[in-house]
């Protein structure tokens, strides 16, 4: 049985990292906005992920109260939205791969929160892993020179807010998330902050060249990169305890490193490389070393 929670985890991750791929085509080859690709995928999944919650058994169906409302808010403008948005910015500005592993620092801003909030006892081993996190960005970003910077400075900066919005969107909704259901908050959280960047960029005006493939792809990212997702990394936790199936979703910088390679010829320089091992052997660790459990809020729809 743990085989199957494993390979649904992985297979969530590998999921979100063909979303990314698929973001940035549609952002190279059809100048799709980031804006109106977050309201359809916000949009589009959470209706899609309510729907499927309606028909699930033994979830909670509490009436929310006002301050729940004013949380859920929040939630979907800040987390769900704010994390969606940085991170499709970053892959217009830096490529998936990238973009991907600047988010997936993540959880370095859950661990401080923590600290800070008294939530966690600080260890040195721990100091040293974000340390050793930190320095893996500089080789990726700066190839271990500032005089060097290999990527856009918007990117970096949509890459870093993107992994500080995470840190929110998984920290902010944990009382919701007991009180009403993952799937339930998740859903909601989407539909809503679909509908709030409607009037910034309507799911109606694509203002784009629509074709098959193009269609395609959007369809692909609301149900292959964003719902199914979801429903597997939740549907690991069966079988599998919470820090397993996040550390599990390692899969996802990994692909979208090797993707980004063979499909867009990106070539990254031997420190990059280095980098790359760094953030993520540093961040599986500390997620492992890490004694209180975030999750299950700690699960992440990209």
């Amino acid at each position: 049985m743990k085989i199957r929670g494993v390979l649904l985890a992985c297979s969530a991750g590998a999921l979100w990292a063909l979303s990314g791929i698929m973001c940035q085509i549609l952002f190279d080859d059809y100048q799709v906005s980031p804006e109106w690709l977050a309201s359809v995928r916000l949009f589009s999944a959470g209706l899609l992920l309510i729907a499927i919650s309606l028909f699930q058994r033994n979830v909670p169906r509490k009436k929310f109260s006002m301050n729940d409302i004013f949380s859920l808010v929040l939630f979907s403008v800040i987390g769900m939205l704010g994390v969606q948005y940085t991170y499709f910015k970053a892959i217009q500005y830096s490529g998936a791969a990238i973009a991907t592993i600047l988010q997936f620092t993540g959880p370095i801003f859950i661990f401080i929160y923590l600290v800070l909030n008294k939530e966690k006892q600080i260890k040195f081993i721990e100091v040293l892993l974000m340390a050793a996190t930190f320095i893996g960005v500089f080789l990726i970003v700066a190839e271990g020179n500032l005089q060097t910077l290999n990527i856009s400075t918007m990117g970096f900066v949509m890459g870093i807010a993107s992994a500080i919005t995470l840190a929110f969107y998984t920290l902010q909704p944990r009382k919701l998330l007991v009180k009403y259901g993952e799937m339930r908050i998740a859903g909601l959280g989407m539909l809503i902050g679909g509908i709030a960047f409607q009037p910034i960029r309507p799911s109606w005006q694509p203002e784009f060249q629509m074709d098959s493939l193009s269609l395609g792809l959007v369809i692909s990212i609301v149900l292959f990169g964003t719902a199914l997702p979801f429903l597997f990394q939740l549907s690991s936790l069966r079988f599998i305890e919470a820090s397993l199936a996040s550390v599990l979703t390692v899969v996802e910088p990994i692909l979208a490193t090797i993707l980004s390679v063979l499909l867009f010829k990106s070539r990254f320089a031997g420190i990059q490389v280095l980098g790359f091992v760094v953030v993520i052997g540093s961040v599986i660790l500390l997620t492992r070393l890490s004694n209180k459990k975030v999750l299950p809020e700690d699960e992440r729809i990209e």
